[in-house]
Parts: structure tokens; sequence; C-alpha cells
């Protein structure tokens, strides 16, 4: 039967006859066979799904393979071992490379096909260091989401005990070293649906080993405090946000912002990646952490950083406010930022040229969310230019453009200036404050970029400009919750602030 279907799927017959005689070999799976006949048949399907020359001959490979296995079950299991699925795993298949898509596609069909087998059993234990290997091999998005499949499915091959936790942690390495070269809007789409897998299997095993949590948190920053020039960690790390607890905010920042072994440098490199995740479309929740993070350095009075990363990154922050997708999370950042750099003019200085382009866009498209938006928008600019008063003539076109808009009266203005301050004038901030007069010959001030983030305005222009009537509607609050007290019992006893820190192992708690 094998060597009339080898004839079968190369002849020049016409396709309509081809796929009647396929379906009576597809028939005649129910009858007896022998061992080296199935073998053959198994060898035969194998070969045309990995190396079909054309989709018709992969559907046929397919369709007789799963035909045969479902009615010769242990002649299948005999052939679908752990020897063939290493070898697959570490030698590819004739002409295809071991790290090909199809390799893996191959084996979760093969894992279906034997489920109800006692060797499955032993694929699954061989499966959970091939896993492991894999993702230490720093495996493309496309591959990478592959396996996610795989492992969402057969959950049993996911690596257990301590290997989990140094699974995710190389999985979290893998994202991010994840790029995306297109501009093209398919391949560009197909890139997030990759990403968001592979982030929806590290929630999945977070939430069955809670222990892999934490770990998986270090390794996150660890990767966006490298101070490293030679690697700039994907803005894909930001698909992981979402699936943090909020519940955890209020612990991480505060052992994030006390503990000794982190370096305002790196600190610095930190909040700026995290604070260009707001470039990656559908993270959600980024916003919350970065206003927390700002919030724990100026509790800590780590004033030079909040200035540093302010002056470098406004501008950009800015630049979401143009992505329906990113503009709520970015305008709550925005606005934070602005509010609380109360010392100097200059970060709001930095975004004043771009404003009016930015106005009259909003209010020319008479969209609802464009108006709601800009109603919090002009809210904002007139506290700014409330607190540095005197530069009529630089605000007259801003005002111009937002005279439309309600203005807040000036005890709202003084309660929101007056709640968003880092602090009051202290020693701290007076001492960092007097590097601003030092400038260069441009006149500029601040940090010299830390990475090439100007490709995300193309990939969201690409994917997430809203067409009319979609635009994201817009309302959030720029206050955090209370999150004290919300942490589950078991919760307290794992994040105490005493016991570990975000960049180093647990430590033994005193007895």
């Amino acid at each position: 039967m094998d060597k009339i279907l080898e004839g079968l799927v190369s002849s020049s017959h016409p396709l309509p006859l081809k796929r009647v005689i396929v379906r009576k070999v597809v028939e005649s799976a129910e009858h007896w066979l022998d061992e080296a006949q199935c073998e053959a048949m198994f060898d035969l399907t194998t070969r045309l799904i990995l190396e079909g020359q054309d989709p018709f001959q992969r559907q046929v490979g397919h369709q007789v393979l799963e035909a045969y296995a479902r009615y010769h079950r242990p002649e299948f299991e005999s052939f679908f071992n752990k020897t063939f699925v290493l070898g697959l795993l570490h030698q590819g298949y004739h002409s295809l490379d071991r790290k090909d898509v199809a390799i893996l596609d191959y084996i979760h069909n093969g894992l279906k096909l034997i489920m109800s087998c006692p060797s499955v059993l032993d694929l699954f234990s061989l499966l959970q260091v091939e896993v492991l290997r894999m993702v230490c091999e720093r495996p493309e998005p496309q591959l990478c989401a592959r396996l996610s499949d795989l492992l969402t499915d057969f959950v049993q091959c996911i690596p257990k005990g301590k290997l989990s936790i140094t699974f995710c942690q190389q999985l979290v390495r893998t994202i991010g070293h994840f790029q995306c070269v297109s501009t093209q809007e398919r391949e560009l789409r197909e890139y997030v649906s990759q990403v968001t897998k592979v982030s929806n299997l590290l929630q999945n095993i977070w939430k069955a080993e809670p222990a892999t949590l934490l770990p998986s948190l270090q390794e996150v920053f660890a990767s966006i405090s490298s101070t490293d020039a030679s690697f700039e960690p994907s803005v894909a790390l930001a698909s992981l946000v979402q699936h943090i607890p909020l519940q955890m905010i209020t612990v991480l920042i505060r052992s994030l912002t006390t503990d000794p072994n982190v370096k305002d440098a790196s600190m610095t490199q930190a909040l700026c990646r995290m604070i260009d995740w707001l470039s990656w479309p559908l993270a959600q929740h980024v916003d919350t952490w970065v206003i927390a993070l700002l919030k724990g350095l100026a509790a800590v009075q780590k004033f030079t950083i909040l200035i540093d990363v302010t002056l470098l990154k406004i501008e950009l922050v800015f630049n979401r406010l143009w992505f329906p997708l990113v503009r709520p999370g970015a305008l709550a950042v925005l606005s934070h930022m602005l509010l609380s750099f109360q010392h100097s003019p200059e970060a709001f200085h930095l975004i004043v040229p771009h404003v009016v382009n930015l106005v009259h866009s909003f209010k020319n498209d008479g969209l609802p969310s464009s108006t709601a938006f800009l109603v919090q928008l002009t809210e904002l600019i007139h506290c700014m230019m409330y607190h540095y008063s005197g530069f009529p003539d630089l605000y007259e076109p801003i005002l111009e453009a937002i005279k439309d808009f309600p203005k807040p009266s000036e005890e709202k203005i003084k309660l929101i200036l007056n709640q968003s301050a880092w602090t009051s004038q202290s020693n701290s901030l007076a001492s960092c404050l007097s590097r601003l007069s030092g400038k260069s010959e441009t006149g500029k001030t601040g940090l010299i970029n830390l990475g090439n983030t100007c490709y995300m305005n193309s990939v969201i222009q690409a994917l997430f400009m809203a067409t009319e009537g979609k635009h994201t509607h817009l309302g959030y609050s720029l206050r955090l919750p209370d999150l004290h007290g919300l942490l589950p019992d078991h919760s307290k006893t794992v994040l105490n602030t005493s016991d570990f820190s975000l960049t180093g192992s647990m430590k033994k708690k005193r007895s």
C-alpha cells in the first residue's frame, strides 16, 4: 500500500482523482497489516509530512499517518519511540534542520496520536530535558511559539522541580533576544502573536509553579538593568508585565529601590527600558509598574536617576500619545513625570514644541475618544504652564490651540501639583540639581541614548493605528491603588522584603 501511495502523490494524475484514491487508502487503514508494512507506511507518511513538495503531499501525509496510527496503535508506538524523537531533535530529518518548526510540529502531532500508549510517559521525560536544551539555545520567535503550543497542550513535557525554575529563567532570556526586523504588517502581527504565546506559557507555569515567579522576575530585571553596551534586551519583555500579579508591586518596588546591590546606573537602565515597554502593543499594566518605580525612587530620594530618566525619555513618552493602543499608559506616565518634575521647566519645555501639532491632529479627527484624551492632556498642560508661568511667549501657541477645552481652577491646579511633587525641597534634591547647570555645547543635558527605540514607532504605526471609531477610550487614574495588606497570607511569607532581593537569591530567614 505504501508503494501505491508513493506513486500516486508523485504522479501527474488530476488532483480530484488523486483525492479519491487517497480516500480509499485512508479507508484501508482498518485492515490488518504486519509490522513491516505498518513501518513502511509510517516512514512514507513521515517523509511526506516533513519533506512534501507541495501542500497536497503534506496533507496526504497527515491524513494517512493519523488513520494508520489510529488502527495500528502498537506499531505506531514502536515507530514513534524515544530514539526516533531524539534523532529528530538532535539531527533533524534528511534535508530538514533540527530547528525547523516542521520537526516540532511533527512531534507535537505524534504525541497526540500515542497519548493512550504507556510509552508516552518515556517521551514526556525525554522532552522535559530536550525543551530546556532548546530554550537555552535561544530559539527564534517562531520556533519558540511552536514550542509553547506543544507545552501548552502537553504540560507533562514542562521541566519539573528545580528545572522548572531554570526553564523559566532561560525562557525569559530567550524573549530578551527576540527581534523582528520586518516592517510589513503581516509579519509584525505574526511576531506579536508569537511573543504572546510564549508569554502566556510563562504565565501558565507561574500559576502552576508559584516558586518560578520570583526567579523569573529576577531574570527580567537582570536583563533590563544590564549596562553591557553590546546587548539591548528586546522590548518583547513587556509582554510579561501583564502576567505579574499587581499585588506584588509594593513589595517588589520597595525591594528594588532599597537594595544596596542595585547600582544607580543599572537602575537607570532598567527604568529607561521599562519606559520603552510603553511601545509594546497589547501590553497591560506597564504604566502601573513604571509609575510605581518612579514613586519608589522618589521615596528613597534617588533624584539623580529621576532627573536623568525624565530628561532622556520624556519626548519618547510624549510621542507614544499618537498611537491609540498605547495612549492611555503613555499619558499616565507622561502626567506623572511632568507633574513630579517641579524643580525646573526643562522637562516640560522638551515637549512644548510638539504639543500644538498633537492637539490640532486630535481636534480634527472629531472622535469622542480624542476629545476625552484632549481634556486630560490640556489639564496637564495648564498645570505645567501655571507652575512655570514665566514663559508667556513660548506658551501662546499652545493656549490658542487648547482654548476650547476646560481650564482647571487655580485651586485644582495647586492641589494636583502639591500631590505630585517628588518631595519638598531637601538637601538631596538640591545637591543633584546643581548638575543641571552644566550643559554641553549643544545645550542639552541628560544621558546618551540607551538604545534605538525608533523602530517601535514603525511597529505601532503599521500594526495598531486605529481606524475611525476604534480609538482606545481613555479612562484611568494616575493614583496607584493602595496595595498594602492585599497580599495573600502565603505570599506575605514568601515575599517579605527582608527575605529576598529582586536582584539576588532568596535569603535564609533568621530563626
